[in-house]
């Protein structure tokens, strides 16, 4: 009997946080679901969808709809428009795709994924699921789009109690919605990892990281103006920036070479490494003795959180959004107010100086993860999610036909 086939619509071709979480879950459920993946293009992601088991099927998205976003600037009018004319083009193609995949759910993964999903046209008993990822107080177009257009949403999935807290109070009240974190391989990421041969650190230092998309929403900046604090009180800390900027809305704004510029001309020179990104975030974290999360903006969970913390990895993270959910302050981990370098850079000497309290709190934050965030459980969640949307679906499918043959 063939399984039933999941259409999932991807917003990016490379890979961010929502991209891996998406992945681990075609992972763990291509038993039990005929996963179709829609990327907007080549690359990182097509490949990585493959070897976990997906079908992939690249829609390229005009680049006046790629390249318009609100995280990094918000679109002007004529920006607006010309992605308006370009819409009705890509709404069709990915209608015609459908026809050819036919599958009994639709998955939107991002929020232009989203508004695109709402707007093509499917069988009446597809239902569309959104994948909620991100907060929405600072992008007012998108909330008002999905407010629009929710009607056309069957249900969400949403990472954290502070997005689906996001979700009823911008965009409906009414549209089912289900809390399910990401979910982190535990096999993979978890204390005594491997340390990549290439790191080469020091006895004697102590090494802060920030893990994820270099993007001004991470707070890259902010790290690194609590990192010159900290240097002043520990002349042997190290401060680690792993990761890239997968997101074509932001490619112009050259935020990475901003940051190593600042680095260049300060005194943080030599003691900042860029690494890129990278396969092997396991062994680096293994190498790491605190991650610091200091986003500046709305974060929708913090996958890099979950990673550090499963690793065994003390986090500082900011008291606000999703990351709040995941840590205790002052018991798994270290709270800030945002933008707050002060109180970061004084939390970053408090566990610099510390090895006790290092060990303590990323022992507290590994038993956490390991209570809360069971692969299994997350994926069973999941798998009842899509069925019983597929069965109601298909139930008021027959009433339809019922009522049809009887009309």
């Amino acid at each position: 009997m063939p399984l039933p086939r999941v259409g999932v619509l991807c917003g990016i071709s490379g890979l961010g946080g929502a991209e891996f979480s998406l992945l681990e879950l075609v992972t763990r459920l291509r038993d039990v679901y005929e996963f179709h993946l829609i990327v907007p293009g080549e690359g990182p992601l097509q490949e990585s969808a493959e070897l976990a088991g997906a079908k992939v099927w690249v829609l390229p998205w005009p680049e006046a709809i790629a390249g318009t976003g609100e995280t990094a600037k918000r679109p002007g009018a004529a920006q607006m428009l010309r992605a308006a004319v370009c819409l009705r083009s890509l709404v069709r193609r990915l209608s015609k795709l459908l026809d050819e995949i036919q599958p009994s759910v639709l998955v939107t993964n991002a929020a232009k994924a989203h508004v695109i999903g709402a707007l093509t046209r499917k069988r009446k008993d597809v239902p569309l699921i959104w994948y909620m990822r991100d907060g929405l107080e600072d992008r007012v177009l998108s909330r008002k789009l999905l407010a629009l257009l929710s009607r056309r949403c069957d249900l969400t999935v949403c990472i954290s109690r502070y997005v689906a807290a996001q979700f009823r109070e911008y965009v409906s009240a009414s549209v089912p919605e289900n809390v399910l974190y990401n979910i982190v391989d535990l096999s993979r990421f978890r204390p005594g990892a491997l340390p990549p041969a290439d790191l080469g650190k020091q006895p004697d230092e102590i090494w802060y990281g920030i893990v994820g998309a270099i993007t001004p929403l991470k707070g890259h900046d902010i790290f690194l103006d609590a990192a010159e604090r900290v240097l002043g009180e520990l002349p042997n800390a190290i401060f680690a920036i792993v990761g890239n900027n997968p997101y074509v809305t932001e490619a112009g704004v050259l935020y990475e070479e901003l940051l190593r510029q600042r680095v260049a001309n300060s005194r943080l020179r030599g003691r900042v490494r860029f690494m890129g990104f990278r396969n092997d975030v396991p062994g680096v974290l293994s190498q790491l003795d605190i991650l610091v999360q200091p986003n500046r903006g709305p974060e929708g969970l913090g996958r890099s959180v979950l990673e550090a913390m499963a690793c065994g990895v003390p986090v500082i993270a900011v008291n606000k959004w999703g990351p709040a959910e995941l840590i205790q302050d002052g018991e798994t981990g270290l709270l800030f107010p945002p933008l707050d370098t002060e109180q970061l850079s004084a939390h970053m000497l408090t566990l610099g100086r510390d090895g006790i309290l290092r060990k303590t709190m990323g022992k507290r934050g590994h038993d956490w993860i390991q209570r809360n965030l069971v692969s299994q459980e997350l994926a069973g969640k999941f798998d009842r999610i899509i069925s019983s949307a597929i069965a109601r679906s298909g139930d008021r499918a027959i009433a339809r036909q019922q009522q049809e043959a009887t009309a």
